[in-house]
């Protein structure tokens, strides 16, 4: 009887194990988070929009437009496999927005334009960030130390939202390698490069 008992307790036990190796546990990773955040208001919300239900980079000024940034920011979510980026553009707000034009690189898929004129293949994206950013030489093209590094962000609107996704990528990764995320501030425009201005003599 005894030998009868251990048996049966010992194939409960192997059924056991074999139901436990059968079963697949999910297990949900979070994923690291890393934001963009520009000047903002204390009281002021965010409301987050996920940049793959947009269809196109109009819809990110049509958003923006709508919002009151008296009251609100629009965050937008861009997620990779590895992770989330949540990025809040500069708004115009009132008078919380004030510049000089070499403070502004303006960046599209195909070019970058520096201090009004001065054109760049967008392959020389790295480099042009690196000067803007961080500066080492001290190139009167670019942002001084001590002056804002602004990033405005046009997509013709004939693209879909993968060419914007792809855009943004590419310049958080280089942000990131240059390591120097705590400089930037984007903006999300259409209205393109302000015009040099004329001196008159």
């Amino acid at each position: 009887m005894k030998k009868i008992i251990v048996i049966f307790l010992l194939s409960s036990l192997l059924m056991n194990c074999g139901q436990n190796n059968g079963e697949k546990k999910q297990i949900t990773i979070e994923k690291p988070i890393q934001h963009f955040l520009s000047f903002s208001l204390v009281d002021n919300s965010f409301v987050e929009y996920n940049i793959d239900t947009l269809a196109n980079f109009n819809e990110f000024l049509k958003i923006m437009d709508e919002t009151d940034c008296t009251k609100e920011y629009a965050l937008f979510n861009l997620e990779t496999d590895e992770k989330i980026y949540k990025i809040q553009p500069l708004q115009f707000c009132e008078s919380i927005f004030d510049f000089k034009l070499r403070e502004i690189i303006y960046i599209n898929t195909d070019s970058i334009t520096v201090n009004y004129e001065i054109k760049y293949p967008i392959d020389s994206l790295k480099i042009v960030l690196k000067n803007h950013l961080i500066n080492p030489n001290n190139d009167r093209n670019y942002s001084l130390s001590n002056e804002k590094k602004l990033i405005s962000i046009n997509v013709d609107s004939s693209k879909n939202i993968a060419e914007t996704k792809d855009l943004l990528l590419k310049i958080i990764k280089d942000i990131n390698e240059l390591k120097a995320k705590k400089y930037v501030n984007f903006l999300f425009e259409k209205r393109g490069i302000f015009p040099k201005p004329i001196i008159v003599k």
